[in-house]
Order: C-alpha cells, then structure tokens, then sequence
C-alpha cells in the first residue's frame, strides 16, 4: 500500500529552509551596539593657539585652571563654536576631545 503525500518535496524543502533562516537569526541576534556617549565619557574643550591662521601645524594649548568638559560632543563643539566667536582671533584653533572618566 501506497501512502500519498499531501506537500509536495518542493515544499517541504521550501519550509525547512525558511525554518532553518528564521532559527539562525532568532538564534544568533545581537544586543545593541554599543553607545560611543556611553557613561563615563566625557568631552573635553582645548583652546590652541596657532602660529599661522587656519594652520593647524604648529599649535600650543592655551593652559586653563579648569578645561570645560560637556556630555555630548555636540555640545562641546557647540560651546566652541560660541568661543571662538567671541575671541576674534584667527589663530584659535578649538578642539574636543573624547575621554572616559574614572
């Protein structure tokens, strides 16, 4: 006696390999990626100045008591951008730069 499929083969490879991708990628899913804003990072703001304007060759860092440092780096060049308008001068050259606190 004979017994009769009811799915033909070409379905039932069809499913198993849709079974196999959908197992794979359940299985093998990543958490999200890390945050480079993650805690204890910080942005810090140097001022420099420069011996030529718009050089960035031959810098020295302006000394500061106390350098400001800001949560996003948005914020810090944003901050930047308000004290280099301010100073007027050419020979400015702020950058921010990513630290981890602790």
């Amino acid at each position: 006696m004979r017994v009769k499929w009811r799915f033909p083969t070409r379905f039932c490879l069809f499913l198993g390999a849709a079974l196999a991708v959908a197992t794979v990628l359940v299985t093998h899913r990543d958490g999200p990626s890390p945050s480079l804003e993650g805690p204890g990072v910080v942005y810090v703001y140097f001022p420099s100045l420069c011996a030529e304007p718009g050089v960035a060759r031959d810098c020295q860092e302006i000394v500061q008591p106390a350098r400001p440092s800001f949560e996003t780096m948005a914020a810090c060049w944003a901050f930047a951008d308000v004290e280099l308008k301010a100073a007027g001068n050419p020979r400015l050259l702020a950058n921010c730069m990513r630290i981890r606190e602790g």
